[in-house]
Parts: structure tokens; C-alpha cells; sequence
């Protein structure tokens, strides 16, 4: 239906409508009788040609989802704001250059969806959403500044604004208490505030090819960051506990330059928060040749496993804290896995499988890497004593999820090298009056 067809519609008659789905229907207007349709819940006009809306469509009270995604529209009425009923706005992939004042009105508003628009600033009135959960902003070029109230927003849990040339964050951020996920890729002169760590809900942060990005505060414990192919990060956090769950620092080759793995490596036996961890850490950072001669000097990999007896404790009744697998880790650029990750299948101690540890994905690239995995003592009832044989089985996961044995008798091997540190508690014989929290032991 093209929009002579739909004006040509006795729209009066159907005023008991509840859902009107027109995506793909090379609708070029909609007339005012749009709005006649007083029981309208979901309207579907994705993918049109439609560069402006009716007035009347904003007497649509009822309405709760409306998508106008993928269309030419440059400004929507002010009147917006009587859609009181409106759950879901999809604005995505139009030519919006701002929103207006009263789209503040929507109360029952969860999702908003403005990606890939040309908007340059929002509204004040965009912090008066009290029920929003979701908004997407990623793709708005010129959105340097966010407003102050969007920190108003306590119920928001995803926050996208990948490649909108943001030069900062606020520190008012962490009144977000419900946010779970923070989209900032893309963005090259960003700079994150250590109030992040604040945020008491998130769960995971992409800071994928911040061009200028340097630095990055300390994170939640349940916490991921994505911060691959940064050129300018040199100074993470050193300390285990304050890495988050995971971080990912892939192709961010200048951590190598300044031999950031070594600097947190040296930290280990300085580290307040280790006993304090009661899930796994995973770290994947670019190391340089010198780094890895000092810290693998040998366990190269010679078979499909990893396998180690656990020494005695340095000192008599020294109780383990954790102990850390570090592998070398290398993908080449041509690969014939789209998206090649490493898994470890388990920890077999004393022949008895144990659990399974979170795999990793390795991105294609000529540069060392090292993955690295701190398991606290106890974790999923795993405890590690003197003496046990321990084997740990790695494989390689394909783009089909089908697990694929390392050959390491190819010169591409993933795998490359690795080393195991147990960390043990500190031992007032040797460490008394020191700054030394725990103590190291490199098999």
C-alpha cells in the first residue's frame, strides 16, 4: 500500500484498530486521518519515505509502540507529547537534528531508540523520562555533550552512544544505579571518569577504537570492559580487583610499549583485593617480545594441555589465595575462524572435572597477546593443595561452534606459551613491615 491507497482508506471506520503494520510500504506521507485511529496500540512505519508526520497523529493516546525506522524524518510535532500511553519510540536512521522540548511528556516511555540521526544535542526535558530503561543515541556524529538531567534517569539500564564524538562523561554518571550496560566505541577524544566505578549494577563497558583514550578508572568487580584497538591507552588499573570481570584490551599495542603486563605483574604481591575476589578475572593485553622472555621463559606448548603438579606451600600452613593461568596468545590476520576464541574445557585435578572457565576471544592480529586468568581458591568448591596433578584442556571455537582440538604442530598455533603463578597469603617470616600483601610462587 503506497500513500494514495492509504488515503483512499476509510481510516473512520476502522477506529477499533490495534495494531497497523506498514514497514516497507513506500508511504511518502500519512494523512491526518491517521489519527482517527484512536485505538491504536502499535504502529509499524518502518522503511518508508515519509519526511515529515501529521499533526493528527499525536492524538493517538492509546498507542504504546511506534517505529519509525529507516524513513527521511527531519522533526517531529511538538505534540509528541500526548502519546502518554507510548512504551516504544524507534527514531533510528533518520534525519533528525534535534527532539523536541516535550518529548519529556512520554512518563510511560521505556525504550528510545534515536541511533544513526543527526542530532547535535538533546533537550533538558530528555531527564523527565522516568520510566525509561532503554536509549540509544550511537551514530549521532555531532553529539559531543550530553545535558546534565540525563543523569536523572535512575531506572536506565543501556545506555548506547557508540560513534557520537563525545570528548567526555560527566562524573554525575554514577547516579545511573541501574545502568547494566554503557556503549562508548568510537568515540575518538573520550575520556572516562572514575565515577564509573560508583555504578553498583554495571555489568559491561565498550570502549572498542577510542582513538584518544589513555587511561581508564577502576571498575565494579561484576564488571566487563571491552577496550580493543585503543592506540593510546597506556595506564589501566594495576590492580586484579579493580580490572572488573573481564577486560579486553586487544590491539591496544601501545600497553606494550610501555610494558603494562610486566607493571601489573610486579603489582601481584602488592594487591590489598585478591582475597576479597570471589569470581574469576580474565585480562587480554598485547605484550612486547622483552616482556614475554621475562615472564614465559618456558612451558612452551608441546601437546593440547596444560598439566602441573602443585608444589608445597612456601611456608608451613601458608593458606593459597588464587592462583592465575597465563597463556601466550596469537591469531594471525588471515584466519579461516570468523571470530576464532579459545576455550578452556574445564580443570581436571586429580582426574575429577571441575568447572568451566568463561573462554576468550583472541582478535586476528600479527601481535603477541597474553590471556590471563586469576581463579580464586574455592571457586565453584575447586580447592588446589600441594601435590595435586592438574590438567587443564584447551580448544579452539570456530565461526561454527564446534569445538576444534589446538594443532600444535602448525606454525600458526594459538597457543604459544604458558606459566602458572599461585599466590599465596603473606607470610609474616618473610614479609614483615613491608608493603607486600600476598605472596607469588611461578611454576
Amino acid at each position: 500500500m503506497d500513500s494514495i491507497g492509504l488515503s483512499r482508506t476509510p481510516i473512520q471506520a476502522s477506529s477499533c484498530l490495534k495494531e497497523l503494520n506498514m514497514d516497507g510500504c513506500h508511504l511518502s506521507y500519512l494523512p491526518e486521518e491517521i489519527g482517527n485511529l484512536i485505538s491504536l496500540q502499535t504502529l509499524n512505519l518502518a522503511k518508508n519515505n515519509l519526511s515529515t508526520l501529521p499533526n493528527g497523529i499525536c492524538n493517538l493516546t492509546c498507542l504504546k509502540r511506534l517505529c519509525l525506522e529507516g524513513n527521511n524524518v527531519s522533526n517531529l510535532p511538538s505534540g509528541i507529547g500526548r502519546l502518554t500511553s507510548l512504551e516504544s519510540l524507534n527514531l533510528s536512521r533518520n534525519n533528525l537534528c534535534t527532539l523536541p522540548d516535550t518529548i519529556g511528556k512520554l512518563s510511560c516511555l521505556e525504550k528510545l531508540l534515536v541511533g544513526n540521526n543527526n542530532l547535535s544535542h538533546l533537550p533538558s526535558e530528555i531527564g523527565d523520562l522516568d520510566s525509561l530503561v532503554t536509549l540509544v543515541l550511537e551514530g549521532n556524529n555531532g553529539l559531543r555533550v550530553l545535558p546534565e538531567s540525563i543523569y536523572k534517569l535512575v531506572r536506565l539500564r543501556e545506555l548506547n552512544l557508540n560513534d557520537c564524538n563525545l570528548s567526555h562523561l560527566s562524573s554525575e554518571i554514577d547516579r545511573l544505579i541501574s545502568l547494566l550496560y554503557l556503549c562508548l566505541a568510537h568515540n575518538i577524544s573520550l575520556t572516562v571518569p572514575d565515577s564509573i566505578w560508583h555504578l553498583p549494577c554495571l555489568m559491561f563497558i565498550w570502549l572498542n577504537n577510542c582513538a584518544k583514550l589513555r587511561s581508564l578508572p577502576k571498575l565494579p568487580t561484576r564488571a566487563g570492559v571491552s577496550a580493543r584497538c585503543c592506540p593510546s591507552l597506556e595506564s589501566p588499573p594495576l590492580e586484579l580487583d579493580q580490572l572488573g570481570m573481564q577486560a579486553d584490551y586487544s590491539g591496544s599495542n601501545k600497553l606494550a610499549e610501555n610494558n603494562y603486563l610486566t607493571s601489573l605483574l610486579k603489582q601481584l604481591p602488592k594487591s590489598k583485593g585478591l582475597s576479597k575476589l570471589e569470581d574469576t578475572v580474565q585480562i587480554t593485553v598485547p605484550a612486547g617480545e622483552e616482556e614475554l622472555l621475562i615472564w614465559f621463559p618456558y612451558h612452551d606448548v608441546r601437546g593440547p594441555n596444560v598439566s602441573f603438579v602443585v608444589p608445597p606451600s612456601p611456608f608451613v600452613n601458608q593458606k593459597m589465595l588464587g592462583w592465575i593461568l597465563r597463556f601466550v596468545v596469537w591469531a594471525p590476520q588471515r584466519t579461516s575462524f570468523r571470530g576464532p576464541s579459545l576455550s578452556i574445557d574445564g580443570v581436571i585435578c586429580n582426574k575429577i572435572r571441575w568447572f568451566g572457565v568463561p573462554y576468550s576471544f583472541v582478535c586476528p592480529t600479527d601481535v603477541d597477546h597474553v590471556w590471563l586468568i586469576y581463579i580464586p581458591q574455592g571457586y565453584r568448591g575447586l580447592q588446589l593443595e600441594g601435590g595435586d596433578e592438574v590438567e587443564i584442556p584447551i580448544s579452539l571455537i570456530g565461526a561454527d561452534k564446534v569445538k576444534i582440538q589446538i594443532d600444535v604442530s602448525h606454525p600458526n598455533t594459538y597457543v604459544k606459551k604458558w606459566a602458572i603463578d599461585l599466590i599465596y597469603e603473606k607470610a609474616d617470616e618473610i614479609h614483615k613491615g613491608n608493603d607486600t600483601c600476598c605472596q607469588v610462587v611461578s611454576i
